[in-house]
């Protein structure tokens, strides 16, 4: 590059003296450094697409894994139950603490009978929690009341109960006490006490099919 330096007027003369100074100038050089980082995370978003679902199903593996673990000590999911007079009940247990049924022959009645041959008990509602490591406690409610128009209510079942879950957490037995109220709330009669067994439904995975059900056996009283 060449830029004026000085201009020498001579003091006499009429000589003009130019004097230059050349400078050197260096070539740029391309700055690859600057998009290396930028290479580097769209090298690593790639590598994470790639291995994604295999993350993925390694996390639903362990998921599974815990919820076979956790459900060896608690009753959390669905049970066939029978009690001590070989009757069967539908139970689900929900993961919140509710739990809800279905009792063998709530529905049945006698048509144009009068109570308590009219009377049907409602599917069971209720509540549960753990009381140690694979015990729990649970409290549900029935309604009786007459199949007739205007179904005026018979009684309140109140069942209370507390399980012990077997090794696997596949099974249960109950102890129970069973409480009848009137429809204004008070008591009916002495409580009773029961036992049941429970056999967690299994599940079954298309095209594996068993040929056979697990039953509870009707507990000894």
């Amino acid at each position: 590059m060449l830029y004026f330096s000085n201009l020498d007027y001579p003091p006499s003369g009429n000589n003009l003296t130019v004097k230059y100074i050349q400078t050197s100038q260096r070539k740029s050089t391309p700055h690859y450094a600057a998009p290396f980082p930028i290479l580097c995370r769209l090298l690593a978003l790639l590598l994470a697409f790639a291995v994604g679902p295999s993350v993925v199903f390694a996390q639903e593996w362990d998921q599974d894994k815990d919820h076979e673990h956790h459900h060896a000590n608690d009753p959390t999911g669905a049970w066939l139950i029978r009690n001590s007079e070989g009757q069967f009940i539908l139970t689900v247990f929900h993961k919140g603490g509710t739990l809800t049924g279905d009792v063998q022959g709530e529905s049945a009645f006698v048509p144009g009978a009068k109570p308590p041959e009219s009377v049907i008990i409602s599917p069971e509602s209720g509540v549960w929690q753990k009381i140690g490591w694979k015990t729990f406690a649970a409290t549900f409610i029935t309604l009786e009341y007459d199949a007739n128009p205007p179904f005026a209510l018979f009684e309140f079942d109140k069942i209370q109960f507390t399980g012990v879950l077997s090794e696997s957490g596949n099974q249960m037995e109950l102890t129970a006490l069973v409480t009848l109220f009137n429809a204004d709330g008070t008591q009916k009669g002495k409580s009773f006490p029961d036992k049941a067994n429970g056999i967690r439904i299994p599940l079954e995975v298309l095209p594996n099919t068993a040929h056979t059900l697990p039953i509870p056996a009707v507990p000894v009283p």
